[in-house]
């Protein structure tokens, strides 16, 4: 069961995927995406990807404030993207949203598209992190901001799900290394917590 459980969470699929994950996602980390907002320091005019965006709490409250920039967000999960799409049409049909299905590994987006990237508790589904925070600052500008957020290992090691393949949990040192080595600087961390875990805000710019 847990197996299962892992799996789905690394890769939503089905009814599960767009009708019970997704809406549990946008509750039980809220208090996540909302700590990203708040790093991410967003202007009007800002150029966002999201990776991971899952249920789309964040897109939803980032695009009132990106009014004259450009949002994006990527998924490895088809059905999530599908339902995005539902979610977002308008702001699709207005060139003010993307949605991608696609993993973090290989981001379907140009060289330096972005003035700002985030990711909300989808780091320990990456298949390949260095690789995926490689990407990620390809498709940053020179300068430009990444926002990282997730559960503490120690928290996420409660989780029975957390001990099966799919899941790897990572420590604050480790992720601001991963992240250093991937070509960023700078990486301060804050904390916080909620009724469902503790978790790390990671923010970085990209080296010059």
């Amino acid at each position: 069961m847990q197996r299962l459980v892992a799996r789905q969470l690394a890769h939503p699929s089905g009814i599960v995927g767009r009708l019970f994950l997704a809406p549990m996602w946008n509750r039980r980390n809220a208090a996540l995406n909302d700590a990203a907002l708040d790093r991410l320091d967003l202007q009007p005019d800002d150029r966002v990807l999201d990776v991971g965006f899952g249920g789309g709490y964040l897109l939803g409250r980032m695009a009132r404030v990106v009014d004259r920039g450009f949002l994006a967000g990527a998924d490895v999960s088809a059905g999530l993207v599908s339902r995005g799409e539902r979610r977002f049409r308008v702001l699709i049909e207005k060139g003010r949203l993307q949605l991608e299905c696609a993993p973090a590994e290989s981001l379907p987006f140009s060289d330096g598209h972005f003035t700002k990237v985030c990711s909300v508790n989808s780091l320990f589904y990456w298949e390949d992190v260095p690789r995926a925070l490689g990407e990620v600052a390809r498709v940053l500008v020179r300068g430009g901001r990444l926002v990282l957020c997730y559960t503490k290992r120690a928290s996420l090691e409660k989780r029975a799900f957390s001990r099966e393949e799919q899941v790897v949990a990572y420590d604050d040192d480790q992720v601001a290394r991963l992240v250093t080595e991937a070509g960023f600087r700078d990486p301060a961390v804050t904390h916080g917590e909620d009724r469902h875990r503790q978790f790390t805000c990671l923010a970085a710019q990209k080296r010059a």
